[in-house]
């Protein structure tokens, strides 16, 4: 059985990966799925914290901001900006996928400059929660 830090730093790991992911879609012009990861990249980097600030699981849902509130209370500190992308990714979560959601594709919907704009939020947060853990993460 792993410890509550362990278990973090497993969450952590996959939020490096839903990073690269991100910029490898960026790189390939698939801005809607960028941007979709993205926000998966800064949902499990978050989730990560709440092993090592609160000492339980995280919950289940994936509103950003939800999470960073709990957070907050904990100590955790962003800057403005950057929960204004966590707002902004929080939006993609559904539209970046679901036509429903999006008003038309989001294959066709979805700019460069969007999905710029996702990769590097998640990558800042990526960041952040791996100096939590004394770690060093880019994606």
């Amino acid at each position: 059985m792993t410890g509550l830090r362990e278990e973090g730093v497993v969450w952590l790991e996959e939020a490096v990966r839903e990073c690269a992911a991100a910029k490898l879609l960026l790189q390939h012009s698939i801005y809607n799925l960028a941007a979709f990861h993205s926000h998966r990249a800064a949902e499990k980097a978050l989730k990560s914290l709440f092993y090592l600030f609160l000492r339980r699981e995280p919950p289940k849902w994936h509103n950003l901001l939800e999470l960073y509130r709990e957070l907050r209370g904990a100590g955790v500190e962003l800057s403005p900006e950057l929960v204004d992308g966590l707002a902004v990714l929080t939006k993609y979560y559904a539209t970046s996928r679901y036509p429903d959601a999006a008003g038309g594709p989001p294959s066709e919907l979805f700019t460069r400059r969007e999905a710029e704009y996702a990769v590097g939020v998640a990558a800042e947060v990526v960041r952040l929660a791996a100096l939590a853990y004394g770690r060093e993460a880019s994606c």
